[in-house]
């Protein structure tokens, strides 16, 4: 078996059991996450048929989202839900969402050029005005769930509109649907759209309830689960695009396919 195909498997294996942990609140292995990452950063870089530029690329922002998402250890932090969010260490953490947005930047980039089409473009349109529907309709949903803090907009809104605009440039340009379709559910993801949770037992009763660190962080980020899910997804879709897009290429200019 290849080494990315190998790679490949074992993010899947870790991924799941992240999600399977982070859904139960017991996890199976705490830097499952992280370790899921690092065999996509690992499979970017060894899988076939990816131009230079996109493989390093996508290798460079799965590593700092690996780095952003190493479990840290310490006292834990608690925190009164009905409190406004304690101000994290965002400094490096908004450096670490650069630093991968940078990697995605050059990775499209690095995609093959397609003449213009009007069916690209419509789509990238219709996908523009849906983004910015959802946008709109996050903060308009944040009364469905009072007990949950929305994320602060200046957080989350920069990362979601860098994918968005990135999905566009890669439909536009190249036509590689998987790509835009990655990238734009890592937006949705990064844009902390999420159903409402509520502890075991249904929602709080009256008054300020107290949550544990990791409890508190799902209700103020928003994501949880569901964003680590549509994270994975979006990696793959990227992954897998970023490799049809250039297999088309290679086909155009009149390359044998393997086998042949």
């Amino acid at each position: 078996m290849r080494p990315h195909r190998l790679l490949v498997a074992a993010a899947a294996l870790l991924a799941l059991a992240h999600l399977i942990g982070r859904w139960y609140d017991q996890p199976l292995l705490p830097a499952a996450q992280a370790l899921a990452w690092c065999a996509l950063a690992g499979a970017a870089l060894t899988a076939p048929e990816l131009p230079p530029r996109a493989r390093y690329g996508l290798a460079v922002a799965a590593a700092a989202v690996a780095v952003a998402t190493v479990p840290m250890h310490g006292e834990p932090q608690f925190g009164w839900v009905a409190a406004p969010p304690v101000e994290p260490g965002w400094t490096a953490e908004q450096a670490l969402r650069g630093v991968a947005g940078i990697g995605l930047a050059v990775a499209v980039a690095a995609l093959p050029r397609r003449a213009p089409d009007r069916r690209r473009t419509g789509a990238a349109a219709a996908l523009a005005v849906l983004a910015g529907l959802l946008a709109v309709a996050r903060d308009s949903a944040a009364f469905l769930s009072p007990y949950a803090l929305p994320p602060d907009p200046a957080d989350v809104l920069p990362a979601y509109l860098v994918l968005l605009a990135l999905a566009l440039v890669a439909l536009v340009r190249s036509g590689s649907v998987p790509v835009a379709l990655g990238l734009s559910l890592a937006a949705v993801a990064a844009l902390g759209v999420a159903p409402p949770t509520f502890p075991a037992g249904g929602a709080p009763g009256p008054g300020l309830t107290f949550y544990s660190a990791e409890q508190y962080h799902v209700r103020v980020t928003g994501g949880g689960v569901w964003a680590d899910l549509l994270g994975f997804l979006a990696a793959a879709l990227v992954l897998t695009g970023c490799r049809w897009a250039e297999r088309v290429r290679t086909r155009a200019h009149g390359a044998a396919r393997p086998g042949s």
